[in-house]
């Protein structure tokens, strides 16, 4: 556990997490656990300053690459996201009296309380004496480690995935893949031995309420997430670069470029 913690920054956020908390005294869970309601700008300010000097060139590092550290810590169960039906009935009614005081007229006389419906996230803090976990953490993982609801929802299950993206804020609709269909991408690579984006895309297109496809990053960060989750390795393969593959392996591939192929392949 030790280890772990000394990942970039999150020793540190967690001791600012409960700084937080103890100071402001908030348990909005509906279990009574603390709780913390602040916006990602004003956490990561609190954070030390070397953190910040550290990512002090990088101007979009609070709000852009920050969060990803948040949601390790909910990968390990330090901290869960909240949605609606775990927060308390004064917290709800608490946030629905703001967003009625701030209705008021937009740019086409439309009522404009609804850009309201922002809300700043609200996290609940587990008991951090008790046992975490850690192990769902790796060495691999850092603040620019990019989690997808997918990827975790196939490594774990939905529950896990809820904690960390289904908050508040959340409509739900959140473009996914199913373990199902990852277990079929699996089953495919066994027999083709070798598969490039284009081949991997038709077995983990998202489900999404408008059925529209995504780009090719986001395929791109399922697979470096399933990869980095240890999803590939339980079940011998890997996501990298074709020139490590072995010699006999011949596909419209180039060398630099990142295919999924079994482990049994990897050059000695």
């Amino acid at each position: 556990m030790r280890n772990k913690m000394n990942l970039p920054g999150l020793k540190a956020l967690l001791k600012v997490i409960n700084k937080v908390a103890q100071s402001t005294g908030e348990h909005e869970a509906l279990d009574g656990r603390p709780t913390i309601c602040v916006n990602m700008d004003v956490l990561y300010n609190l954070m030390p300053a070397s953190y910040q000097k550290k990512h002090a060139d990088n101007p979009i590092f609070a709000t852009k690459t920050f969060p990803n550290l948040l949601r390790l810590a909910c990968l390990c169960g330090a901290i869960q996201l909240l949605d609606w039906t775990q927060i308390s009935k004064d917290a709800r009614e608490a946030r629905y009296k703001l967003a009625m005081a701030s209705m008021g007229k937009g740019k086409n006389g439309k009522a404009a309380g609804h850009l309201y419906m922002q809300y700043k996230n609200v996290y609940a803090i587990n008991d951090f004496g008790q046992k975490l976990h850690w192990e769902r953490l790796s060495y691999k993982m850092n603040e620019r480690t990019v989690l997808t609801y997918g990827a975790v929802a196939t490594m774990y299950d939905l529950e896990v995935a809820s904690d960390i993206f289904t908050g508040i804020n959340s409509d739900h609709a959140v473009a996914t893949m199913t373990e199902n269909r990852v277990g079929k991408l699996v089953t495919q690579l066994g027999k083709v031995k070798v598969m490039t984006l284009n081949d991997i895309k038709p077995f983990i297109k998202p489900i999404t309420k408008d059925d529209k496809d995504r780009a090719d990053d986001w395929y791109r960060n399922q697979l470096n997430c399933l990869d980095i989750l240890g999803y590939f390795k339980l079940h011998g393969i890997t996501y990298d670069k074709y020139c490590k593959c072995s010699d006999y392996v011949d596909i419209d591939a180039k060398p630099q470029q990142r295919v999924l192929y079994l482990l049994d392949l990897m050059r000695a």
